[in-house]
């Protein structure tokens, strides 16, 4: 899912000499904010710029870095398929909105933006930089009015009974912390109207099934607005504040047995929730976002009982989008859910390609036109194989269940010093999904690589000392950031390759136990359906095409390979044309508590020897 991430760019070791051989790079930690629209199993083709220099062909996704003596800015040019929420302790969000406005003062880039203006969602523009288009506060909520809303909310008289301090902005919302030493501790969700209404029905909706039927820990909803017609001037969620500290950061603090424990108690919430719903022990009929109504349909929703309704994602909500004629659900079935979401798709890519060519283009001009042209033809593709995989006609509606696992990572899972949850947060733009959909392990189980062999951290190359890393995390200004001990990032990849590899075995085992016996085939015949629909979600952002296309033709010839490993390494005996020479050694890799686009990019090829060259690593660090 897409969402808040910071990047630090970090200058490797040069010799002394050479210390000053490019003129616009600081030997300094760098630290961005980006919108990243990726899978943590993308392995994506991009180009990192640095300077004036020339830039290098390197993996793994489509982001542009410039650099400029000591500003810099990361920016994604893929468009988002899927939604990342923010949370409370949403490590992935700004953590000072002062910062966020300085950062934006003093950053440079080249990237034109223009707004695109959107009068029936007020409050709301979008901000197109290259591919990329972020939602933009149009206006920017005043904290006066935020106290006011929550002191009348808690029946406070006295203001200064009650302190509203600003805590982060996510991607689609500001957090605002609430004390009252009366009344405890609360935090004000102000949201902006990407999609009106449901957005803020569909969180307070789930949150209230999930708490009532249930004893996954979530956050009580104290009291809520769907509408702009408060003070505030924006929807708001007023919730309770949960103890705990996101699981990332206490993650390589905890011994294995601790994490075995939180995997395990991440199998019973999935089995909870595959359970809970409108149909006694048997979830949901229909795919959508509870509490959700359709444009100009009633303003009532029982949300104690919710139906699903029109589906909440940035898939249909996402700049022009919103305006297309489109089916958003309910969904009877699979089939016209994924049908809609091609459509989408293609909708948006062949507006692309309607729009006559610059006199003179350039060679963003030339890159938009030919990445249209080719999502639209591997989606017109995936839409042919969709009627045979899944049934046009279902009846009654297929069986769905509450499914939170594509953003459930251990940002918005709150933990205490023992390791033991005290919280899942980050329930926006949560559906009901068909049960294959299901049959996933959570986002931060997964990974392609399977290591049997634990690593021995003295193999292992110390990098900075403790007194370096600190000063490096103060100077780029990076908080929350988990402790590298003095490693290279190396020994933390394979570690988390060798941990995941355990842990998924213990949520399937744990799976197996709670759903029954049946559950292992479940999975397997699941495992043909999740991999079209992780082929719909990467053709969307503009990745892998050419592979995509030869799983389709592998799958239309009952070859039934698995998606990941056509990514990987291609169907054997075909030629690979996203094939592509990089400038420096890639190594992208997922792991609990870190994920890190790992690479190494060579400044001016033609400047200097090898060993003079600069060289950056680049990290992504949730």
């Amino acid at each position: 899912m897409a969402g808040r991430v910071r990047y630090q760019v970090r200058r490797l070791a040069l010799p002394s000499s050479s210390a000053n051989h490019h003129s616009g790079c600081e030997a300094r930690t760098y630290t961005c904010t980006a919108t990243t629209t990726y899978t943590d199993a993308d392995y994506g083709y991009g180009w990192f710029q640095f300077g004036r220099m020339p830039p290098q062909k390197v993996q793994p996704q489509f982001i542009t870095l410039r650099t400029a003596s000591a500003k810099s800015s990361v920016v994604s040019s893929v468009s988002s398929a899927t939604s990342t929420a923010s949370n409370a302790r949403d490590s992935k969000t700004r953590p000072k909105e002062t910062a966020a406005a300085a950062a934006a003062s003093t950053t440079t880039t080249t990237t034109t933006t223009t707004p695109i203006q959107d009068t029936s969602r007020s409050g709301l523009f979008w901000e197109s930089a290259g591919l990329d288009i972020e939602p933009r506060w149009a206006r920017q909520p005043d904290i006066d009015a935020i106290a006011q809303v929550v002191r009348r909310h808690l029946g406070i008289t006295s203001p200064s009974q009650c302190v509203v301090t600003f805590h982060s902005s996510g991607t689609y919302n500001k957090l605002y912390h609430v004390n009252s030493p009366a009344h405890g501790r609360y935090l004000m969700r102000v949201i902006l109207p990407v999609d009106p209404h449901n957005k803020t029905r569909g969180e307070v909706a789930s949150l209230q099934l999930v708490r009532c039927k249930t004893d996954i820990p979530v956050p009580v909803v104290v009291a809520y607005d769907d509408t702009s017609d408060n003070e505030i001037g924006f929807e708001w969620i007023l919730m309770e504040l949960l103890e705990g500290q996101p699981a990332h950061l206490r993650w390589r603090k905890m011994n294995m047995r601790q994490k075995e424990r939180l995997v395990g108690r991440m199998a019973e919430f999935q089995a909870q929730l595959s359970r809970c719903g409108n149909m006694t022990e048997s979830g949901f009929r229909g795919i959508g976002t509870l509490g959700a109504t359709s444009r100009g349909d009633s303003d009532y929703v029982d949300l104690m009982m919710p139906e699903p309704g029109p589906m909440v994602s940035p898939v249909f909500f996402t700049g022009e989008r919103w305006h297309y004629p489109v089916s958003r659900g309910p969904f009877q079935s699979s089939h016209d859910w994924l049908r809609s979401y091609l459509n989408v798709i293609i909708k948006e890519h062949s507006a692309t390609l309607a729009q006559p060519p610059p006199k003179l283009p350039d060679d963003t001009d030339r890159e938009k036109r030919e990445s249209a042209e080719g999502v639209t033809r591997v989606a017109r593709k995936l839409a042919r194989l969709l009627h045979k995989l899944f049934p046009q006609l279902v009846h009654p509606p297929e069986r769905t269940v509450l499914w939170h696992g594509d953003s459930l990572s251990l940002d918005n899972m709150l933990v205490d010093e023992n390791g033991r949850i005290t919280g899942v947060v980050d329930w926006e733009c949560v559906s009901t999904m068909p049960r294959w959909v299901s049959t996933q392990f959570p986002e931060f189980l997964r990974g392609g690589v399977e290591r049997e062999e634990e690593p021995h951290r003295s193999r292992y190359a110390d990098v900075f000392s403790d007194e370096e890393a600190s000063e490096e995390g103060q100077d780029g200004g990076i908080e929350d950031v988990p402790d590298n001990e003095g490693k290279t990032e190396l020994y933390w990849i394979h570690l988390m390759e060798y941990e995941q590899t355990q842990l998924r075995r213990v949520y399937s085992a744990r799976m197996g136990q709670l759903m029954g016996h049946g559950w292992d085939a479940e999975v397997e015949e699941a495992a043909l359906k999740v991999d079209f629909l992780g082929a719909v979600a990467k053709c969307a952002q503009g990745l892998y095409l050419k592979r995509i296309e030869q799983w389709v033709d592998a799958v239309e010839g009952k070859e039934f390979v698995r998606l990941g490993d056509v990514l990987r390494g291609g169907v054997a005996g075909r030629k690979d044309s996203n094939a592509s020479t990089t400038s420096g050694p890639t190594d992208t890799r997922t792991t609990p508590g870190i994920t890190t686009i790992k690479t190494t990019a060579t400044l001016s090829p033609k400047r200097g020897s090898e060993n003079q060259r600069p060289r950056f690593s680049i990290t992504k660090i949730y």
